[in-house]
């Protein structure tokens, strides 16, 4: 049976909240850069799709892997980069033959040009909306996980060091035993 409670007070409730606050400042961001671009004409529905995706992944990705999964340092280009940014050249394809698909039914559907960007918008944010939650698994259990920790981001979050005593993301080293705690704080 699982302990609510302490599955609340764990590592992924806590990543997943920062993903989701992060994927939803991205996703603002893709959907202004879509609306302004796409609804001034300044660019069509997919290349507007394009402009929007590329300011959207650029914000999740530093987000995810800065703040969501406390990941610090040089990227490790086979673990996390290629995975990442394959999954979002995927977000990318989908969005784009999607947003093209709502431009086209969109005359269709609307008489007047408020209704049709809001529509395209829309279609956009679905796309992304769907791919949420599978791609939170992905990183979470792929692209960010720490392989020597139990699951991602758990020993950065806990503040625990792996097993060679590494530090923690604020630069402490834990202390293992009641030997390695200054005397000065002893009972």
């Amino acid at each position: 049976m699982i302990d609510l409670r302490r599955f609340l007070r764990g590592a992924l409730p806590r990543i997943f909240t920062r993903y989701t606050l992060g994927s939803v400042v991205a996703a603002v961001v893709s959907e202004v850069t879509l609306l302004v671009a796409y609804g001034q004409e300044l660019l069509g529905a997919q290349a507007a799709a394009v402009a929007a995706w590329a300011l959207g992944a650029v914000t999740n990705y530093v987000l995810a892997r800065r703040w969501a999964w406390r990941r610090r340092g040089r990227p490790r280009v086979l673990r996390e980069l290629l995975p990442f940014w394959l999954t979002s050249v995927t977000g990318l394809l989908l969005t784009t033959w999607a947003t093209g698909v709502a431009h086209d039914v969109g005359p269709r559907l609307f008489a007047t040009d408020g209704a049709r960007v809001l529509f395209v918008g829309a279609v956009f944010l679905g796309v992304y909306g769907v791919l949420f939650m599978a791609k939170f698994c992905f990183f979470h259990y792929f692209v960010f996980a720490d392989p020597r920790a139990g699951s991602a981001g758990e020993a950065d979050e806990e503040g625990e060091a792996d097993a060679d005593g590494a530090e923690d993301p604020d630069g402490a080293v834990p202390r293992r035993s009641r030997s390695q705690v200054p005397s000065t704080t002893r009972k």
